[in-house]
């Protein structure tokens, strides 16, 4: 047997998985590592061993040994029945629903939003509240019916490698390889990768449902994959220096600025004698506040020409100055959850690929030198698939975090990391006004 120099891929249907899927062709299974079998199927065994040499033989015929004979072998191996349930099914001939697609979609849908014709600044404030949130909402959306089709691919293989792993045992238990307690754990593991695949079906499923009824439109496919994350020096989000986008947020943040006009106007009324008076004031209120006890002290308006103009324009510029600091916290912290999510799923993605790339080329050269067993292969296939989960989280985790940091930029409420795009709260700011 030749130890064979392959290329390693990280693809949904990579060499490891090919190898897995093979290993239900006849006469390949006497290569895993097993105990003796016993007497009563010895004569069985002895007949299996032409079977083994002409494996062997077919292996030879290869130029890449295993590896071009897995691929060969694939096409013969029938898919378990058991595994095309689901609820989630897409027809492959419709178009594919891009991120800029949905939102055109959800525009066309809620076109009313823009025709409206508003006639003060309080209605245009609330046309463009509605629009952020429409679009926020449909881009999470897009970010988590795509992301829970690639995990339910991904569990998919998972499955199909348990169920290779199940076919290989009730093998190996009939001629006497194993025992039945062995059987029952594989058998085991089979029926929870089923119930995981059940679990992510559903997930799929719901998560598309959302979208499209979120866009009105059911003619939609979607993409298998999300994007790999923006690399960092093309993440403008995280280049532009924090007080330049607090300063550009509030400038077209919709309420900031109705707020912000409203307190300079009662304030040019109100005039700066009357609130340098008001300030003084203030400073003694807080000053005493060390010395509460039972009762909170008041202002005194009697020292102060009080009137509805200064009171307007103390309670605009409070709300005002809580706006920023709220403003600057909120981009503070969507920075940083972004700057996490996109060094996470970046760290993932080029240390797993390069780390799993390296062990699955590894383990198929000596797979094919007979230096593992097919335990060990599909053990190894398992923990790739299962790297795969992580790579598709992180990348789900960081579009949301840049959805929500661009919809914060452009003057949107920030619900914090984590928020669910689906729920009744995200959705129904956008249902306001219809």
């Amino acid at each position: 047997m030749r130890l064979i120099k392959i290329r390693s891929a990280w693809t949904p249907l990579g060499p490891l998985l090919l190898s897995i899927s093979a290993l239900l062709a006849p006469g390949l299974f006497s290569m895993a590592h097993s105990q003796p079998a016993n007497a009563s199927v010895r004569a069985t065994q002895a007949a299996d061993g032409q079977t083994w040499r002409n494996a062997n033989n077919e292996v030879g015929r290869y130029a890449r040994g295993h590896i071009d004979l897995l691929k060969a072998e694939r096409g013969r191996i029938e898919r378990d029945p058991n595994l095309t349930f689901g609820a989630f099914k897409e027809d492959a001939a419709a178009p594919e629903l891009s991120e800029q697609a949905a939102r055109k979609a959800v525009l066309t849908l809620h076109a009313d939003l823009l025709s409206t014709q508003a006639i003060s600044s309080v209605e245009n404030y609330t046309r463009d509240t509605q629009l952020l949130s429409l679009l926020q909402t449909t881009q999470k959306l897009w970010i988590e019916a795509v992301s829970a089709k690639e995990q339910l691919n991904i569990q998919l293989r998972l499955t199909e490698a348990a169920s290779v792993s199940l076919e290989l045992a009730k093998r190996m238990e009939k001629v006497g390889n194993w025992g039945r307690n062995r059987l029952v754990e594989v058998e085991i593991s089979y029926q929870s990768a089923r119930n995981q695949l059940l679990l992510a079906d559903q997930a799929a499923f719901n998560s598309r449902q959302t979208l499209l009824k979120q866009l009105g439109s059911e003619q939609w496919r979607l993409p298998d994959a999300l994007p790999k994350p923006i690399s960092q020096s093309g993440l403008s989000e995280l280049l532009i220096p924090l007080d330049q986008q607090q300063a550009e947020r509030l400038a077209r943040h919709p309420q900031y600025s109705l707020i912000e006009k409203e307190a300079q106007y009662y304030e040019k009324i109100v005039g700066p004698v009357m609130l340098d008076q008001w300030r003084q004031q203030l400073d003694q209120l807080i000053d005493a506040s060390t010395s509460w006890t039972s009762a909170i002290p008041t202002l005194d308006r009697t020292k102060i020409l009080w009137n509805h103009d200064l009171d307007k324009a103390i309670k605009t510029r409070a709300e005002a100055l809580r706006m920023r600091i709220q403003s600057k916290s909120d981009l503070l912290q969507a920075r940083e959850h972004l700057r996490a999510t996109h060094t996470q799923a970046s760290d993932i993605l080029s240390t797993l690929q390069k780390l799993y790339g390296s062990a699955e080329e590894e383990a198929l050269m000596r797979y094919n030198g007979m230096f593992i067993s097919t335990w060990e292969l599909i053990a190894k296939a398992q923990a790739k698939m299962q790297a795969e989960f992580a790579v598709a989280q992180a990348k789900r985790s960081f579009w949301l975090a840049l959805a929500d940091m661009r919809a914060l930029l452009a003057g949107a409420p920030y619900a914090g990391p984590g928020s669910n795009a689906g729920s009744p709260d995200s959705n129904s700011s956008s249902s306001k006004g219809h």
